[in-house]
């Protein structure tokens, strides 16, 4: 009974193998590539430029008044009085302002989506605490995260609406958004990419700002497909392991 129960948790050993998860390389996922001399503080960024990053801007609200429109993007250092309890890794977030048009960072990454594996993007996003005539954020549309695939959203976070209802000011919050392939994605090999958005507000009057940081994506690959494959090596061992336990159960059954 003991080879047997072995045998079976051999064969439960052998089966997880093919379920492993891997770490997808993000290029600058905390931000902190740009090295800023300045002081922690409002002023401490970078303007309409993020290693690794491209931006691009819309006008989802169909705006069309007068007033001066804006949309900026880049590297901020925040200091104590923005986010009291520091922030999620490093010195350094990704900040997203605008009033008007919405404004995005994007990257596309370096692996294609391939069948039979489970996407999981996680990261954190806050709102500054520290506030001028309008807080940050308040006139805000919402955010949104998404993981595409050739411009294709997989899988996206959207939340929509004064981000003060869901965004706690001088503080972040951890997001997940997760996509399971399937056997037969329509995007089977084309290249994943990270989408981050602020929705903006619609009113040249009400600026907002959302930062983000710490980004991670891993590939769970399954059995039978994805971009992981067990180590040769684990699947010998355990294959001449269960063989010997075989043969020797077979031999304790002959002298009985």
């Amino acid at each position: 009974m003991k080879v047997l129960r072995f045998l079976s948790a051999a064969t439960l050993l052998c089966t997880a193998s093919f379920v492993q998860a891997d770490t997808i390389t993000i290029l600058n996922p905390s931000f902190e590539a740009d090295v800023l001399a300045c002081s922690p503080g409002p002023g401490c960024a970078t303007d309409d430029t993020l290693t690794d990053w491209t931006a691009s801007t819309a006008n989802p609200s169909g705006f069309s008044g007068g007033g001066v429109a804006f949309n900026n993007f880049g590297v901020y250092k925040p200091g104590t009085a923005e986010y009291p309890g520091g922030v999620p890794d490093g010195v350094n977030v990704a900040y997203l302002s605008t009033n008007v048009y919405n404004v995005s960072i994007s990257q596309v990454l370096g692996s294609d989506l391939m069948a039979n594996d489970t996407y999981t993007l996680t990261g954190f996003v806050g709102i500054r605490k520290d506030t001028s005539v309008i807080p940050p954020g308040i006139g805000d549309f919402g955010y949104n995260v998404a993981l595409e695939a050739n411009g294709t959203v997989l899988n996206s976070l959207v939340n929509e609406g004064k981000v003060n209802a869901f965004l706690t000011p001088g503080t972040f919050v951890p997001f997940t958004v997760t996509f399971n392939s399937g056997s037969t994605p329509a995007q089977l090999g084309q290249a994943l990419e990270i989408v981050l958005t602020d929705d903006g507000s619609g009113n040249q009057f009400e600026p907002s700002e959302i930062d983000f940081d710490k980004l991670s994506l891993t590939d769970t690959s399954q059995s039978g497909g994805g971009s992981t494959v067990p180590e040769p090596s684990l699947g010998l061992v355990l294959a001449a392991a269960m063989v010997g336990i075989c043969a020797i159960h077979r031999r304790r059954r002959a002298t009985v």
